[in-house]
């Protein structure tokens, strides 16, 4: 038997071994504690991104010395906090809208670096994911890697209401529809009622929608929060008018009660008060609207928007000398304003000063950025009796926007671009039509009509509402052309009665002039009886207008004596026959006169466009003349 020393000396033998095995160890273990302590004590003092990355470097330092179990997780968690901070740091430098640093995507890279870090150290860290997928969604991002972020932050978020309202919002700023993004936000809202981001963004996509109504709860909840501002308000207001058609009387009434909410908050502030200007002017509310563009211009005298919309209400009102008033002073304000001669220029072709109305509008077209104020001009021209600059006014439009130039284009190009050639084609026939040149303005006429069609069908199918109205003013000037002239060849009049009923449908029957030409349709078929009914209508709808307190007497008078003198014609059963020829009335008118100054454009122009008039003529004659061979031909045969 071995004796009790012996195993006594054994036992003390391998408690020696053991500890000579075990002591590097422990000695490791109390290094990484030493590191660790060291950790959370940087981590106290961290204030720059410097800081954090010590607290960092130390942790790993400490697991990498050895920690126990429960050292290991505090160090990771630790790390996990230093690095999220850190990328919260440079986040923070990036900045926004106009304040953004310009070395920001160096700073999105280095805090999206930090994130990785983050999560490295606790792959369950939501609010480090769903930074990532902010910082991903910023411009240049990558889209993908945002949506696996975010979709991992709604799965981390598990109970915590807040962190999941987050990440439902941040989510539905990935949304590929709107539909998809209202659900993630009604879910946020849902999950935590007091997220007024979610209760913001909701709202705006409602106004997007065009549905106010649905916008209005969102939208007060949110100028009700901590957040408001005066510009919050001003945003709300001018998004509901923005609305459209939906921006209806009730909502206007809505609008208002906000409006006065940011005039209370910010009395001192020109901004509210034209907005609420912009408003009343909506309602029809002149003498209010008056009022408050009275008040603003008193805070600040220099306040463009608010002399514009002051003067496009005195405009509203007839007070066209006033609305000139103040339209001149914006552009003593600042000369040149683009704002400010296009109100000028309305103006003046309200006052039917046609003349310093082409003035401001070639000013405008001719500075070379304003190419829509070109179909505005070929307008003007031509209610100036000045069709052959009309004409050349359209006929650039058109040799820029081609038939079928469209395709291929987004929807929104594509209506563009159509509407442009549409407008421009119906601007074309109209100075076609006051030079007598009845054919030319048909063909136009035409194409205008079809491309509308186009339009229409295309904005029905995209959803898009009213954007492009059926052209009634083609529809019945084509009609009348058809119904009235003098060549037989061109006259149709069942074509003529079917176009002027659809732009009487189009206008609710309510305009007299439309009526009129209904009437001479039925004139050209021989059915003399429906002529005098709807020309006596269109006498009934002249005295009602000629009635109304913002009338156009001179307008209406006009339109009286020529009514008269078509219907004398239908009952003598004579169909109605009429052609223009303006410029070359004008110039007979200034020779009766003894005047033998005419407008230089008109000259130029004349001269300019001599060949090309004898060349429509002959080209008419030409067919004529072969219309003639043809009929020889055929007599010949028989």
């Amino acid at each position: 038997m071995r004796s009790k020393d012996w195993i006594r000396k054994s036992q003390l033998a391998l408690t020696f071994l053991f500890c000579l095995m075990t002591l590097p160890v422990l000695g490791q273990s109390e290094k990484g504690e030493d590191d660790l302590g060291k950790a959370l004590e940087a981590k106290l003092e961290a204030k720059t991104t410097k800081d954090l990355d010590a607290v960092v470097g130390l942790c790993r330092s400490a697991i990498k010395k050895g920690l126990d179990e429960k050292g290991i997780e505090e160090a990771k968690q630790l790390a996990a906090v230093a690095s999220f901070e850190h990328a919260e740091q440079l986040k923070k430098r990036i900045g926004e809208g106009s304040d953004r640093d310009r070395r920001w995507r160096f700073f999105r890279s280095a805090a999206l670096k930090q994130l990785s870090n983050a999560v490295e150290f606790d792959p369950e860290m939501g609010k480090a994911y769903l930074m990532m997928a902010d910082l991903q969604s910023e411009e240049g991002g990558d889209r993908d890697a945002a949506l696996e972020a975010v979709e991992k932050a709604v799965e981390l978020a598990g109970d915590d209401r807040k962190q999941l309202s987050a990440a439902l919002f941040s989510r539905s700023m990935l949304a590929e529809d709107q539909e998809a993004q209202l659900a993630d936000l009604s879910q946020a809202i849902k999950v935590n009622p007091d997220n007024i981001d979610a209760v913001r963004l909701r709202g705006i996509i409602y106004l997007r929608k065009r549905e106010p109504e649905m916008a209005l709860d969102d939208l007060n909840k949110w100028l009700d929060s901590d957040q408001k501002d005066l510009s919050s308000y001003l945003f709300v207001v001018e998004s509901m008018i923005d609305s459209g058609e939906k921006f209806d009387e009730d909502m206007q009434g809505e609008a208002i009660k906000i409006i006065d909410k940011a005039i209370k908050m910010a009395p001192e502030k020109s901004a509210p008060l034209v907005l609420r200007a912009t408003i009343y002017q909506r309602m029809e509310k002149y003498d209010d609207a008056i009022e408050d563009t009275t008040k603003a211009i008193e805070l600040d005298d220099k306040n463009l928007e608010a002399l514009l919309v002051r003067s496009e209400v005195y405009s509203a009102m007839k007070e066209y000398d006033l609305a000139l008033e103040d339209a001149n002073a914006t552009l003593k304000i600042r000369p040149g304003s683009v704002a400010g001669l296009e109100r000028r220029g309305i103006i003046y072709s309200q006052k039917e000063d046609f003349d310093s109305a082409i003035k401001d509008f070639k000013t405008l077209v001719d500075s070379g950025q304003f190419d829509n104020y070109r179909r505005q001009l070929g307008v003007l021209y031509n209610a100036a009796d000045k069709p052959t600059l009309a004409r050349r006014v359209f006929d650039d439009i058109l040799d820029d926007v081609p038939a079928d130039s469209w395709e291929g284009k987004s929807v929104r190009k594509k209506l563009i671009a159509m509407d442009s050639r549409a407008v421009a084609l119906r601007g074309r026939a109209d100075a076609w039509l006051s030079s007598g040149k009845h054919k030319n303005a048909i063909a136009d006429y035409e194409e205008a009509l079809k491309l509308n069609e186009k339009l229409l069908e295309l904005q029905d199918a995209e959803g898009l509402g009213e954007l492009i109205p059926v052209d009634d003013g083609a529809l019945n000037n084509l009609a009348w052309v058809l119904a009235t002239s003098p060549k037989d060849e061109l006259r149709d009049g069942e074509r003529a009665i079917e176009l002027a009923k659809k732009a009487a449908e189009a206008t609710d029957y309510e305009e007299a002039h439309i009526l009129s030409t209904m009437a001479s349709g039925y004139a050209e078929t021989g059915d003399f009886e429906k002529a005098i009914e709807w020309v006596e209508k269109a006498q009934e709808l002249n005295v009602i207008q000629a009635n109304k307190a913002d009338n156009d007497k001179a307008r209406t008078d006009k339109q009286k004596a020529s009514l008269a003198k078509e219907l004398a014609s239908y009952k003598k059963e004579e169909p109605w026959r009429e052609i223009q020829d303006v410029e070359n009335e004008s110039k007979e008118k200034k020779n009766d006169n003894g005047s033998d100054k005419s407008d230089a454009e008109d000259e130029d122009a004349d001269d300019d466009d001599e060949d090309e008039d004898e060349k429509d003529d002959d080209e008419d004659k030409d067919d004529d003349d072969k219309e003639d061979e043809d009929k020889d031909d055929e007599d010949d045969k028989k």
